[in-house]
C-alpha cells in the first residue's frame, strides 16, 4: 500500500517534520511511504521523498507548497500509484486539491489549528516588535484563515487528531471531529535516550563546562513563552546558562534579554538544530522547558522524557495529557516567569524527585508514547480510510 505523505516539513523544522519522519520509518512493511515536501534531500533514511522546492519557514511558504502540490500530484500519482494522501494540519497543504474535488482516498492528522495558535500568541501578550512574521501575519489575516481552515476541515472526510485538547477545540468551533479517533504522538525511544556526556559534548563543545544547562526546544516565537523563560532566567539565584535550540529569528530575543541586564552567557541561542544532533543536545540539559501559551501534543516533551531530562511545562492545551504533575514532570501557569524559576530551582537542588520523576518519565514514554504504538494505530486508520472510500 503506497502512502503519499504530504507536508512542507521536514526534520529540523519543527513537530510535524519529526512526525512524518518518525511515522514513515515504523509503519509495517507492506506500507510504502512517500514524502512529499519542501527540502528534504538532507533525508539519509530509506523513504522515497519527493522535493518540491526549498523548505523556508517562512509565513508565505505554506501557501507556495499548496501550488506546487496542486500542480504536481497528478504527474506523481501517474508515476507512483499511491493508494492515500496523508495530510497534516495546521498547514492545510492539499487544500487546492480538495477545491477541485480531488477523489483520492485521504486521511489528515490534525496537529493544531490556526484558531488555538492565534489565541496562544494572544495570550502571550508580546509587542509586536517580537512576534515572528507568521504571528503577525496570522493576526492580520485570521479572519480569512479561520474560514479557510473551517472549509478544509469540513472537506476532510477522515480525521486523526493528536490530543482530546485539539478534537474538544475542532468539536466545539468547526464542528468536525465527533467520533474521530485521537492517536497521541510517539516517539523512538532507542533514538531518544540518555547519550553519555562525553559523547555528547562531541557534538555540542560550546557547551563543555557550563553547568545546570536548562534547554528550550522550538521555534523562537511568542507563542512558545521565550518571554517568560527569560524572565525566569533573570529571576533566578541558582547559576545556570539558559540554551534555546529552534528555528526563527532569535535577535529579537537576544535584543530583549540584553535589555534586562542578561549576556550571552546566561542565555545561549544556538540556532536549528537537526533531528538526530537533539538526543545530545537533551542529555547536556539539567532540566528541559516548554512554557508555551499553546500546545496540542509536543514531541519536544516527549523526547526530553525519553532521554531522561527532568520538563517543567505550563499546563496548557494537550500537555496535562501527557504528563502528571509532580509525578513524571513539573506543571506551571503560563507565562508565570517566578513559578517557572521556582520549579527550576527545585529541579537543580532536590536529587531525590529529579531521579523518580526521571524514571517515571522514561517508563511512560516506553509504555504509552512510543513510535511503534502510534505507527500501528495509523497503519489501521489508513485501512480504515481506504475501505471506507470504496
Amino acid at each position: 500500500m503506497k502512502i503519499a505523505m504530504i507536508t512542507p516539513e521536514f526534520l529540523s523544522w519543527g513537530g510535524i517534520g519529526s512526525y512524518t519522519i518518525q511515522l514513515s520509518k515504523h509503519l509495517p512493511s507492506e506500507f510504502e511511504m512517500h514524502l512529499i515536501c519542501l527540502g528534504g534531500n538532507e533525508c539519509s533514511c530509506d523513504i522515497d521523498v519527493h522535493s518540491l522546492g526549498e523548505s523556508k519557514d517562512t509565513f508565505f511558504c505554506n501557501g507556495q507548497f499548496q501550488y506546487r502540490l496542486w500542480r504536481s500530484f497528478r504527474k506523481l500519482q501517474d508515476e507512483n500509484k499511491f493508494d492515500l494522501i496523508h495530510a497534516n494540519h495546521a498547514q492545510m497543504p492539499d487544500i487546492l486539491m480538495k477545491l477541485w474535488h480531488n477523489n483520492m482516498p485521504s486521511i489528515t492528522t490534525v496537529h493544531s489549528t490556526i484558531g488555538s495558535q492565534r489565541l496562544g500568541t494572544k495570550n502571550s501578550a508580546a509587542p509586536v516588535e517580537r512576534l515572528e512574521k507568521s504571528e503577525r501575519m496570522t493576526y492580520a489575516l485570521f479572519p480569512i484563515l479561520s474560514a479557510t481552515e473551517k472549509f478544509y476541515l469540513k472537506r476532510s472526510p477522515n480525521l486523526i487528531f493528536v490530543s482530546e485538547y485539539i478534537r474538544a477545540w475542532c468539536v466545539d468551533r468547526v464542528g468536525v471531529g465527533i467520533g474521530a479517533e485521537v492517536i497521541p504522538n510517539g516517539i523512538d525511544t532507542n533514538v531518544f535516550s540518555h547519550q553519555e556526556y562525553s559523547k555528547a559534548i562531541e557534538h555540542f563543545p560550546q557547551l563543555d563546562g557550563i553547568e545546570n544547562i536548562v534547554l528550550f526546544s522550538g521555534r523562537m516565537i511568542a507563542l512558545k513563552g521565550i518571554e517568560t523563560a527569560i524572565l525566569a532566567k533573570k529571576e533566578l539565584d541558582e547559576k545556570t546558562c539558559f540554551v534555546f535550540a529552534g528555528n526563527g529569528d532569535a535577535s529579537k530575543w537576544i535584543s530583549y534579554s540584553h535589555s534586562i541586564g542578561l549576556s550571552d552567557k546566561d542565555c545561549l541561542f544556538l540556532g536549528p538544530v537537526s533531528y538526530e544532533e537533539m538526543p545530545y543536545l537533551y542529555s547536556l540539559a539539567s532540566a528541559f522547558i516548554l512554557p508555551s501559551f499553546s500546545e496540542s501534543f509536543p514531541l519536544t516533551i516527549l523526547e526530553a522524557m525519553s532521554c531522561g531530562v527532568p520538563v517543567i511545562a505550563s499546563d496548557i492545551g494537550g500537555v496535562p495529557e501527557i504528563v502528571q504533575n509532580e509525578k513524571d514532570a513539573i506543571l506551571i501557569n503560563a507565562g508565570d516567569s517566578k513559578e517557572l524559576s521556582n520549579a527550576i530551582s527545585r529541579i537543580l537542588i532536590d536529587d531525590n524527585f529529579v531521579n523518580n520523576i526521571k524514571i517515571n518519565a522514561r517508563n511512560k514514554i516506553l509504555d504509552k508514547f512510543n513510535v511503534e504504538t502510534m505507527a500501528k494505530n495509523t497503519a489501521n486508520a489508513y485501512i480504515k480510510a481506504i475501505e471506507g472510500s470504496k
